[in-house]
């Protein structure tokens, strides 16, 4: 009797520390998530970022924009004056209130995206 009481004791103390372990790596993993999105910005930023290097020559609107990450137009607003701000894309005004955007070549660190796009495309998997 008194093994039986022993070994169901060891089997809750591990699901007990399963569980505080799982509950500590969840954490961990939502701390990185937020870290990487401090320190790249959040997804929708990295996709846009990324379609504006696929395509480099192109002024595109906020519904262009939208259309090429498949998004709507709501969720890519708040992420352009991030863009903006930190100069990898620059704005044009066309009309009374419609703006286009661009990459923008002359900063280095679209540049540097720009060469390492490149070489991972030249690399193989």
């Amino acid at each position: 009797m008194f093994a039986l009481l022993n070994t169901c004791f060891i089997i809750v103390s591990n699901v007990k520390m399963f569980e505080q372990s799982f509950y500590m790596l969840t954490n961990i993993f939502l701390r990185m998530e937020d870290l990487l999105n401090e320190l790249l910005g959040p997804s929708i930023f990295l996709l846009v970022l990324d379609m504006f290097i696929e395509y480099p020559n192109q002024w595109m609107n906020l519904r262009e924009i939208a259309r090429r990450v498949n998004k709507n137009p709501g969720s890519i607003s708040p992420v352009m004056p991030t863009l903006l701000e930190r100069g990898f894309v620059t704005d044009c005004k066309v009309g009374k209130v419609s703006v286009v955007y661009r990459l923008n070549y002359a900063n280095k660190k679209v540049q540097a995206l720009m060469t390492l796009r490149k070489t991972l495309k030249k690399t193989p998997c």
